[in-house]
């Protein structure tokens, strides 16, 4: 596939950060935008770069100026073309004088920087710092975003120059200090605080500045020494926690010394190598129309983005991915009013939503993109402790429950779980909690009982196990989290006439009231199934009776009838109000896969879905990805044209999605409508691979997709032609192919 033809290609600079343009290598991420006096700016951002009280901060903003002889600036006048090369993960900004390239290694902690041009040219590097000096956050949307009622004051820290005799400039954030215990206190953790470590406290990032022929005029600012016709600059970036902050200087000068300077040819070809491969791993190219062609730009430019920002410490954030800018904002949310805060804000914060997260890494299994999904994982394993001694402690048995919404460290967000009277010295308090609430419950009712997303996790975890075949993964990451899940669910709920009863539960967000909810059933029928597939030698001692006998106590999916036709219901019994915007039933379909195109109640799935009270299919619904595993070819296309064509009306590039329900670039948005349009070509159902099973049949298609045990998908349509294929991998023998008439949709029923 030639990728270069979904190249983002400017003629105009951009006013500011709104018009930038991303570029990463998974853990480091920029905003490049060139303003119209020529100048290069960019924000630096990281995966890791917590702050004091979790907030994912940007590492910093630099400028770049480069001018010739006569003092016109090097990228403004005639023949202006800026463009985003997705072959090399680079941009390209050329005028009649010169070009100057952008990129952040692929191998290396560093953004770089190489200009040429016919005639000499002088340039300066400055840092354009903002955090400079301690500033509170006063009561409003901002705080609110952060620690939601806190009783304490809040603030972002100050950041500090580097000080060096060196031709460098640099900068950083250190952590003096940290939420993490007051978070552990608060929900009755304590004991965690003497075995596990701070995560934040003494956290240090910034960033470090050098570059051939430049030369430190004051402690923000570098200049070439001399005219020339190259000019190259690095900037060296590095999150760890150090003893002081002089170590952490230490150890990026050290770093810094180990970066090939950007002129350097075998570092670029080993860059541009690592983006080859990762475009020949998978790909969709769909043809036909113009909306066939837009979906598959957006499919192609979702997929970069994961890449720019999927390789960190941390899971991709769903409301911002590392790409948060100053985005010139009023809420549509009124009680948020206006939004028009630093790059450091994103709605909803930094703590991880379940239901979010999860959605960019849907589509990374069929695109072969598996260690983007490891820092997911991990952080759940890191988590771990935290969600078994919560069980512990206060339901009095074994297990763990993940919560919807948490710190990366397993906490619940401090507001979420709410404030008692001693928290806030007898003050009134918006998020003040019942002093009757049971220790592992929060105040906030929408997440109260919200303890699916575990299963999810293990689910998925299961799915990338069959992937990848990765031992190491399935008994150091995937067991012990799947073994404390399913432990919560065995020990913590009565048996009634021999059946697993879940109650009191409620159904996700949706309905706060109810009797086994549909997800959790769905969610621990899929996760035993798999688990019971594993090789017996796989599982850990004992327990594969004990999920046998667990798989035989679930309670019957749940389903009821409306207008004579059977469907899925959201559980047993619930009540309502209804207190979102979601379709839970539908949980039978996605994330868990119940119910299929090889399934005996697939039309139960389709009435289901032709009935869904939602349909609002933005943010973080899933009616694209349903439609596509039912089938329903129009409703999937449908779905994948508006979110993968429709950029945010406040951003230039066309894959900043959003905000949606969340923030911009939306990866809600994107990573729904990645794996729905990889649904609509491929679906692996256990050993049977159904190709094209909702694909449009005027659109044609050229695809490369992945399915488990390290097998590949390489198939064609053409107009008006059979489509050809072709499965490579050793066990490719082992599946079985079906090609899939769509069946009739909703729209012509």
């Amino acid at each position: 596939m030639n990728i270069a033809k979904y190249n983002v290609v400017w003629a105009t600079p951009s006013q500011d950060a709104s018009g930038s343009m991303p570029l990463g290598n998974g853990a480091i991420g920029t905003n490049l935008w060139i303003e119209p006096n020529g100048d290069l700016c960019f924000y630096l951002s990281r995966t890791d770069s917590w702050g004091e009280f979790g907030q994912l901060y940007k590492v910093g903003r630099v400028r770049v100026s480069l001018h010739l002889p006569d003092g016109q600036p090097l990228l403004k006048g005639a023949s202006f073309r800026w463009e985003l090369d997705l072959q090399n993960g680079a941009a390209i900004i050329t005028t009649h004088d010169g070009w100057v390239r952008f990129w952040v290694d692929a191998h290396q902690p560093a953004v770089k920087i190489l200009a040429e041009a016919e005639r000499e040219i002088r340039g300066s590097v400055s840092i354009e710092m903002w955090r400079k000096e301690r500033r509170e956050l006063p009561k409003g949307t901002e705080r609110h975003s952060l620690h939601t009622d806190a009783p304490y004051p809040i603030y972002h820290g100050q950041d500090h120059y580097i000080h060096s005799d060196h031709h460098q400039i640099g900068w950083y954030h250190y952590n003096r200090e940290s939420s993490w215990k007051n978070s552990l206190r608060q929900q009755g953790l304590d004991a965690l605080i003497e075995k596990e470590d701070d995560p934040l406290i003494h956290r240090c990032f910034g960033g470090l500045i050098q570059g051939v022929n430049l030369q430190k005029k004051s402690e923000d600012t570098l200049c070439t020494a001399s005219p020339s016709k190259q000019f190259s600059a690095t900037v060296t970036c590095l999150c760890a926690q150090s003893e002081s902050p002089q170590a952490w200087v230490n150890n990026i000068q050290d770093k810094a010394h180990t970066i090939s300077d950007p002129s350097e040819p075998e570092s670029w070809a080993k860059h541009t190598a690592w983006w080859s491969d990762f475009w020949d791993r998978s790909w969709i190219d769909a043809d036909g129309c113009e909306a066939a062609r837009k979906v598959s730009r957006g499919y192609a430019l979702q997929r970069y983005m994961n890449a720019c920002s999927g390789r960190g410490n941390y899971p991709i954030k769903f409301n911002g991915s590392i790409f948060t800018v100053d985005w010139n904002y009023d809420s549509d949310y009124a009680a948020m009013g206006s939004e028009r805060f630093d790059a450091d804000y994103r709605r909803w914060g930094p703590g991880y939503w379940h239901q979010n997260t999860r959605l960019p890494y849907w589509s990374m299994l069929y695109a072969g993109d598996f260690e983007m999904m490891r820092p997911y994982f991990d952080m759940y394993l890191k988590a771990l402790p935290v969600a078994k001694e919560r069980v512990n402690k206060f339901c009095g048995h074994e297990g763990a429950t993940f919560i919807e919404t948490m710190w990366f460290w397993g906490a619940y967000l401090e507001g979420n779980y709410g404030w008692s009277e001693a928290d806030t010295d007898g003050a009134p308090n918006p998020s003040r909690r019942d002093p009757e609430l049971e220790g592992h419950l929060p105040q906030n009712q929408y997440i109260r009982r919200h303890n699916s997303s575990g299963l999810e996790v293990v689910y998925h975890g299961l799915l990338f196990y069959r992937y990848t075949a990765d031992d190491d993964f399935l008994v150091n990451t995937l067991l012990p989290i799947a073994a404390a899940v399913l432990d919560y669910y065995d020990k913590h709920f009565e048996r009634r006439n021999g059946k697993l009863h879940i109650s009191p539960s409620q159904v996700i967000e949706q309905w706060w009231i109810s009797e086994n909810p549909l997800p959790e059933i769905c969610g621990l029928q899929a996760c035993l199934k798999q688990l019971l597939a594993l090789p017996e030698n796989h599982c850990p001692s004992g327990k594969r009776q004990e999920w046998e006998r667990l798989l035989n106590e679930l309670p019957d999916i749940p389903t009821g009838e409306r207008d004579e036709k059977t469907i899925f219901t959201p559980a047993e019994t619930w009540e309502g109000p209804a207190k979102n915007m979601e379709n839970p039933e539908l949980y039978a379909v996605f994330p868990y896969h119940h119910c299929n195109l090889d399934s005996d109640d697939l039309e139960v799935g389709r009435e289901t879905f032709y009935k869904r009270t939602y349909t609002h299919d933005k943010g973080w619904a899933q009616d694209g990805m349903q439609a596509a595993l039912l089938g329903l070819e129009r409703e999937a296309r449908s779905s994948v044209v508006n979110r993968l064509t429709t950029p945010s009306a406040y951003a230039r590039f066309p894959a900043f999605w959003g905000p949606s329900f969340d923030w911009i670039p939306d990866q809600d948005q994107g990573g729904s409508a990645a794996h729905a349009f990889q649904l609509m070509v491929m679906q692996s159902i256990g050993n049977r691979i159904h190709l094209l099973p909702a694909w449009p049949e005027h659109w044609t298609v050229d695809f490369k997709l992945n399915a488990p045990s390290g097998v590949s998908v390489h198939g064609r349509k053409e107009a008006g032609q059979e489509l050809v294929y072709e499965l490579t991998g050793e066990d490719s023998e082992e599946f079985e192919v079906v090609e899939v008439s769509a069946p009739p949709s909703i729209c012509n029923r």
